[in-house]
């Protein structure tokens, strides 16, 4: 019989890191809730999620993060 013992494997992120990922995300959409109001005004049409997917996305670029 074989006694091979495997290691497990650690799937994610630690738990600091996904603390500040879930932060940023509490950031975009208070922010988003912010600005949606002027941005709303100019742009009538606009949803409130493409608002805030627009906030999270030139975060992601500002920050150098793919979102994967």
């Amino acid at each position: 019989m074989n006694s091979t013992q495997f290691r497990p494997i650690v799937l994610g992120n630690s738990d600091t890191e996904r603390q500040r990922e879930v932060q940023h995300e509490i950031d975009n959409f208070l922010q988003a809730l912010n600005s949606y109001p002027d941005r709303f005004a100019r742009e009538p049409y606009l949803t409130f999620e493409q608002h805030l997917f627009s906030i999270a996305a030139a975060g992601r670029m500002i920050s150098g993060h793919s979102g994967s």
